[in-house]
């Protein structure tokens, strides 16, 4: 549902409840109909409330996900910033005048002095603003009794006294640092697990023996995981650095509202920023930006997936409504005898209506923001990095989101029930008294409508064939077939046949790929759309031939005994009732199929994790240089000479050096985009296992492009994040930089494609030729990729790398092999990480946002029983005098609960089946168009899942059945023959 048809039901919801206000003020004694009979049977009511609330939940939990979520966001993109807003910052080496004479190039990094402070609180003038200072460097830290150590551990100075830095440990108590001394140190959890230190414990900083005191949870602002803190002087005389620092920060002293380009640093600082060429960062506006746009993104994703329950919420207010229609028949008949006008009558459902829509859509978008706190919670958990607290999370309370969901939930309710009373007011009078069925009536306009409906859906098709949209034609080819069937019958065409060829040709076409059909456009939308005329068309085949089905199940459930007098009778309402039988279906397989569809689609991307090393490029530890001073060592030669590790052991050692410049396509109309060059010699092009999906001509393998990539300077080798892609969706987002003229489905790449790179700080210009595209499996790569020569060209400079990937001789000894190199590498400034561990938490963010997608889906599964529930105690009603006489017969208390328990069982499996059986039929498809983003995917039966969702709908079922055929059976067949209630 688009935001054009939110606001449109929004906005007319409240007008359309005015002017039924007004007019029923006029009709006040259908009003007090309407009232009597909702305090008439509690039961009914509960019944009809419980239903419409289960709906609006559904409406209010996809349409309150994103403000719950927002909050939510928000406090995990800034937990770990503490009470700092912003921060103003020396400029880097690239920022200072080489023909400055003062300069000295072995002075180390800029730093600011306590000038440079005063003059940052000067300009803000703000009383209510804290400017603090800290010192951040990365220095050598060892625990010598525990042989562990960091070469490159982030280390903060911060004054005892400054307010603003508050750490916490593990229970959430704050640590206080009056008391930290100049040989103290504090860790950080992940640091002490790392070094295995503990309180009490001496660690070693840049030579210096310190103390540990505590273990912090949180709090250290701008600091990794893995750090520790000390006394501000501490840390300037061990680095030698008395009275200077390298972060100001701000705590603004009030909630953050703005946008970064209006925060403080960059309008009252701006100046002073400039002149000094310092660098100044709104990290608060900053974060909250970036966590609204990956908020918009999960929120917009997961409202697509739940528009197919939204539909199942839409297809229970019906049944609900054709239910209560259904029982005040006799009712209508007898106001409509005592002379009262068919306005009147509807407006007696009408009211009636709007009192349970007020009511159940209040209910039920209270429960539907509940359900989005908690989507939203275990969201924010699960896209954050693992080494960070969890933060303390605050869910967003937005009236305008909840008022829209609560309106439309209304509207939703209102209309159905609007559109029930129309069709109720026209009761025949003698067959509603008589408790018998209408007589059926030629409807002259239906031909006509067909025939529109057919020729609509034909112009649609020619259309989508003509632009080459495959949405267009695949919708024009559904209503035309749609009309087609609906229109034979009415032509003398036997209705079986036409019925089920027109379903059967509607489900083949949506099976197959739809990029046979054209573009596909939003593969999301595509997905929706397939899903429901596949539901829609599977509906319409089973209806069409129930009588085969009623056939089917007598020969199986017949010979038993117990089945045998109840089995003929079951079916047989079933089969004579097909339009609520059918909606219930609808509903069931609609969720059914979604759930398993995603089943799959998680289980194909799952198998790309299987292998840590089809993901980091066949590597397994990832190596930085953290030093900051001096220059890189050469890792080949450090592992060569070192005692401590086993040359035989390492397979391959690749390295890069990666800058961050801008970069924009030759020839395109886009602008400069910001992007990561790596720089890779010649040990990691030759040694990777990326593939290379998308070659230059001349190029036929993914090991001569990385090959030519080595050879030719000028050249470079780009993600797939680049190219536009239907299925970012399921496989992860795209780039900032879109490169036009470019197709996953492509063959090869243009022959002229070329990006051009600016030098980092400067005006200079490179022109790189793009000979391949890696998939999206490569998650550890940069956006652009060139050798090291040719990031030479870029820079200017020499590329030296100071990042590197290890491949172990023997994958079961990755753990061992790290180890060694974390104690080889210390003292060369180089800190060690497994990539296993990396790629298993992402992997499992990936599933635990799959999962609580499904979850969230699977409240249809609980609209769906409540619907079947709803089904069977209206076949209760508009039995009674069946049930009475089959008791009369004969027929025991058991043998009508049984009647009932297969009439719903039935139901249940069919939407089971076809919601299953749909699913395969699709699967293969939607994994092939998977695997032109994400090559490693396979296509992989997601057992769990199906089980999963057949269990728990069986379960849910069984017990609603159980429940109401327990109801059927108490029935007393003297008033049931009677007719009383």
């Amino acid at each position: 549902m688009n935001d054009a048809i939110t606001l449109a039901v929004a906005v007319a919801s409240p007008l359309a409840l005015i002017a039924l206000v007004a007019l029923s003020a006029r009709g006040r004694l259908s009003v007090r109909i309407a009232a009597r009979n909702v305090g008439r049977r509690p039961g009914q009511t509960l019944l009809v409330a419980m239903g419409l609330s289960l709906a609006a939940l559904l409406f209010s939990a996809s349409f309150t996900l994103e403000s719950t979520l927002h909050q939510a966001m928000r406090a995990q993109q800034t937990a770990d910033l503490g009470e700092v807003d912003a921060v103003v910052t020396p400029g880097g080496d690239d920022d200072r005048d080489e023909d400055d004479p003062d300069n000295d190039p072995d002075a180390g990094p800029p730093m600011l002095e306590r000038d440079d402070v005063r003059s940052v609180e000067r300009a803000l003038d703000d009383p209510d603003t804290t400017v603090s200072s800290l010192l951040t460097l990365r220095l050598p830290v060892a625990h010598e009794r525990a042989d562990r150590g960091d070469p490159g551990l982030t280390v903060l100075g911060v004054a005892n006294n400054d307010a603003a830095i508050r750490l916490v440990d593990g229970d959430g108590a704050e640590i206080s640092r009056g008391g930290l001394g100049q040989d103290d140190v504090l860790l950080s959890r992940e640091a002490a697990r790392e070094l295995r230190a503990d309180r009490g414990d001496t660690v070693v900083v840049a030579g210096r023996q310190a103390r540990v005191v505590g273990v912090y949870e949180a709090g250290a602002p701008l600091a990794p995981p893995e750090s520790a803190l000390v006394p501000l002087s501490a840390l300037q005389r061990t680095a030698d650095l008395t009275g200077r620092v390298n972060t100001v920060t701000l705590s603004y002293g009030q909630e953050v509202t703005w946008e970064a380009d209006e925060d403080p640093v960059r309008t009252d600082l701006s100046s002073l920023v400039r002149t000094n060429g310092w660098e100044a960062e709104p990290l608060r506006a900053s974060a909250h930006e970036s966590a609204d746009r990956l908020t918009t993104d999960l929120a917009t994703l997961f409202l697509l997936f739940s528009q197919l329950s939204m539909v199942a919420g839409v297809l229970l207010i019906v049944l609900v409504v054709m239910m209560l229609a259904g029982e005040r028949r006799q009712e209508f008949g007898v106001l409509r005898a005592m002379g009262m006008k068919r306005g009147r009558l509807g407006l007696v459902l009408t009211v009636e209506g709007l009192g349970y829509a007020v009511l159940a859509s209040a209910a039920g978008t209270l429960a539907g923001w509940l359900a989005g706190v908690a989507a939203s919670r275990v969201l924010s958990d699960r896209v954050a990095d693992p080494a960070l607290p969890p933060p303390a999370l605050e869910f967003g309370f937005d009236p305008v989101a909840m008022a829209t969901a609560y309106l439309i939930g209304v509207g939703v309710i209102t209309v159905v029930f609007t559109f029930a009373a129309a069709r109720a007011s026209k009761v025949d009078i003698v067959s509603a008294l008589r408790g018998s069925e209408a007589p059926s009536r030629r409807r002259w306009w239906t031909v006509p409508l067909l025939s529109l409906i057919l020729l609509l859906g034909l112009a649609t098709a020619a259309l989508g064939v003509q632009n080459g949209t495959a949405t267009e034609t695949l919708t024009g080819l559904t209503l035309a077939l749609g009309g087609l069937g609906a229109l034979l019958p009415r032509l003398r065409v036997p209705r079986r046949p036409a019925h089920s060829l027109c379903a059967a040709v509607i489900i083949a076409l949506w099976s197959v790929p739809g990029e046979l059909f054209g573009d596909t456009g939003s593969g999301i939308t595509l997905f929706f759309l397939a899903g429901m005329a596949l539901v829609a068309a599977g509906v319409w085949l089973f209806v069409a031939n129930s009588d085969l089905v009623q056939s089917f199940l007598r020969r199986v459930l017949a010979p038993l005994p117990s089945m045998a007098s109840v089995v003929p009778i079951s079916v047989a309402y079933s089969v004579r009732n097909r339009a609520q039988a059918g909606m219930t279906i609808a509903m069931l397989s609609i969720v059914v199929l979604t759930i398993t569809l995603s089943g799959f689609v998680t289980a194909a991307v799952n198998q790309v994790y299987s292998d840590h090393r089809s993901v980091t490029g066949g590597f397994d530890v990832r190596a930085e240089w953290v030093a900051g001073q001096g220059a890189p060592p050469e890792l080949g030669t450090v592992l060569a000479e070192s005692p401590r590790v086993d040359a035989a052991k390492v397979e391959r050692v690749g390295g890069y050096q990666e800058v961050t410049t801008e970069a924009r396509q030759i020839d395109a109309d886009a602008d400069a985009e910001e992007v990561r060059v790596w720089g890779a010699d010649d040990d990691y092009l030759l040694g990777n296992r990326y593939p290379v999906f998308l070659r230059a001509d001349g190029l036929d393998t993914s090991e001569e492009v990385w090959d030519e990539l080595r050879r030719t300077p000028n050249t470079a080798v780009v993600s797939a994040a680049m190219i536009p892609s239907d299925s970012a969706a399921f496989v992860g987002g795209g780039s900032d930089l879109e490169l036009e003229g470019v197709d996953v489905l492509d063959d090869g790449l243009p022959a002229n494609l070329r990006l051009e790179v600016t030098e980092p700080d400067g005006d200079t210009t490179t022109t790189l030729r793009v000979i391949g595209v890696v998939d999206r499996s490569a998650e550890y790569l940069g956006d652009v990729v060139t050798s090291t020569e040719g990031l030479s060209r870029v820079t200017g400079e020499d590329a030296v790398p100071g990042n590197w990937f290890v491949r172990a001789q023997d994958r079961d000894e990755v753990g061992k092999l790290e180890v060694a190199l974390q104690r080889a590498l210390m003292d060369h400034g180089v800190t060690t990480t497994p990539m296993r561990e990396e790629v298993e938490f992402r992997a499992s963010s990936n599933g635990v946002v799959q999962w609580l997608l499904m979850a969230f889906m699977g409240f249809g599964l609980v609209v769906g029983c409540a619907a079947l529930g709803v089904v069977s105690i209206r076949s209760i009603s508009e039995r009674r005098n069946q049930i009475g006489v089959l008791r009369a017969i004969g027929m025991q208390i058991s043998g009508v609960r049984r009647l009932f328990l297969i009439e719903s069982l039935v139901i249940t499996v069919s939407g089971i089946a076809l919601g299953v059986g749909l699913g395969f039929a699709v699967s293969p498809g939607l994994v092939d168009s998977l695997r032109v983003d994400l090559p490693g995917v396979v296509y992989t039966v997601p057992v769990s899942v199906l089980v999963g969702v057949v269990g728990v709908t069986l379960v849910f079922s069984t017990v609603v059945s159980v429940l109401t055929s327990r109801r059927a059976g108490e029935v007393p067949p003297a008033e049931a023959l009677r007719g009383q209630s």
